[in-house]
């Protein structure tokens, strides 16, 4: 069930800036909304985003024991293991040689071409939203069970 919060503009505005900041220090890329995923958008897989995470957390001493890494993304080993690798260079061969086609051809001949690997377990990612409200709470809590609404005097 969502909650919803009173918060002062200035609070809010002040988390919002700070959480920003960060991420796009530690992504070197630009949020472009609320709705921006750390690792869909951003781009930000396996170590990467568990640093950025830990560094976050530290950085502003907040409390994750609520809080399931593996719900919300995949580790460096699922995505990058060797068999991982061996598929991707598999598909990369004949991935490469169909896409050349396609390019000559001015993309007149459509050639349905292999997948690259993707880990077969489901994650949720994390937004900017859920570092935001992570951020303005101190301790995590699951997407969708907060809102915010600016407090007037």
């Amino acid at each position: 069930m969502e909650e919803i919060k009173q918060i002062e503009f200035s609070k809010l505005r002040h988390a919002y800036i700070t959480v920003k900041s960060f991420i796009e220090n530690e992504s070197a890329d630009d949020l472009g909304s609320l709705k921006t995923k750390i690792v869909s958008d951003l781009g930000l897989t396996g170590d990467d985003n568990y640093f950025m995470l830990t560094k976050f957390i530290d950085k502003f001493e907040l409390e994750y024991s609520d809080f399931e890494y593996d719900k919300h993304f995949h580790s460096e080993t699922e995505l990058y293991d060797s068999s991982a690798a061996l598929y991707n260079l598999l598909v990369v061969s004949v991935w490469l040689p169909l896409k050349t086609i396609e390019l000559l051809t001015l993309n007149m001949v459509h050639i349905p071409k292999p997948a690259f690997y993707q880990p077969a377990r489901q994650v949720s990612d994390m937004t900017f939203r859920d570092l935001l409200t992570w951020y303005i709470e101190g301790k995590y809590i699951p997407e969708g069970n907060v809102k915010y609404a600016i407090k007037l005097h």
